[in-house]
């Protein structure tokens, strides 16, 4: 879901309701079977059909709950953006779907995308959408966004059922282009992490130290910063699932990783506990960001 991500991400910039923060990844494509939309066929049983799944989390400002229904085909995200002393933002996402049983892979295509009652159902729709909540015009609007569709895209995720019903719904790193959207977390120290997404690289997540933007460069896979610069090589995409691990997913190199390779670095990282240095490769495992998401 690259291209929906950089849109919303788009958008939050300009003042845009809030970001889209559901778990994925992606690749586009031209098939035009509609009755699938470009989506691999099911295998095996869908235990997913017929039953919702829900996901909160707390953020420093208040709350968001994420809430899956599953259909024969069919699949609504609903995310409910709750800011405290506020009124609660929702956008809703409409897919189809299939699913590997065997594998524990979920295929997705974005059908709909409703953000503030108006519904787009193609990248004219949302260009339209973006010059009216921004006051430009529907070329500027093309002109920002940029031209990939996330109505072509193919998201891949992976899910595994547990025993009391709740699944664990987790990114899939299966393209080179992921990297653009996703976390990774150094195979030494864990608290040490890339978020490509958030144009940043930070030691913890939980607090403003050692934390630097980035610019990230995807096609030459570079990126750079005031203090901090270097390359990055995809070395892995993932080999497992969530089923494969039996719902194991942090720090595992099965899920795939990067090597990055410094130019530049802070004092944080070239001393203690770190000792990094310019010229030499560090791992980094690919983070499926996998939340619980209880049965209702």
């Amino acid at each position: 879901m690259k291209a929906l991500k950089k849109i919303c991400t788009a958008l939050m910039l300009l003042a845009f309701a809030f970001v889209f923060a559901s778990c994925s990844s992606g690749s586009d494509s031209d098939d035009d079977d509609s009755s699938t939309n470009g989506l691999p066929s099911s295998v095996g049983k869908n235990v997913l059909a017929g039953n919702s799944y829900q996901y909160s989390k707390k953020y420093d400002k208040g709350t968001v709950t994420t809430t899956y229904e599953f259909k024969d085909d069919t699949v609504t995200e609903t995310e409910v953006k709750q800011p405290t002393g506020e009124s609660p933002k929702t956008q809703i996402t409409e897919y189809k779907y299939t699913c590997n049983a065997n594998t524990g892979l979920l295929y997705l295509n974005i059908v709909s995308w409703t953000v503030d009652g108006v519904k787009m159902t193609s990248m004219d729709d949302v260009y339209k959408y973006f010059a009216k909540d921004n006051g430009c015009t529907v070329a500027e609007a093309k002109e920002y966004l940029g031209d990939e569709n996330m109505f072509n895209e193919i998201i891949s995720k992976c899910y595994f059922v547990k025993d009391d019903g709740n699944i664990l719904l987790g990114d899939y790193f299966d393209d080179d282009e992921d990297v653009e959207v996703s976390k990774f977390s150094y195979a030494e120290d864990a608290a040490l992490r890339v978020n490509f997404d958030g144009e940043k690289i930070e030691l913890n997540g939980a607090t403003k130290k050692g934390s630097w933007k980035i610019e990230l460069d995807a096609k030459a896979k570079t990126f750079s910063g005031k203090e901090i610069e270097g390359l990055y090589t995809v070395k892995e995409k993932a080999t497992k699932t969530l089923k494969d691990l039996n719902g194991y997913d942090k720090s595992n190199e099965a899920n795939g990783y990067i090597t990055i390779k410094f130019s530049k670095l802070p004092v944080t990282l070239s001393s203690e506990p770190y000792n990094m240095k310019t010229g030499t490769e560090y791992k980094f495992i690919f983070d499926p960001d996998c939340d619980e998401y209880k049965k209702l």
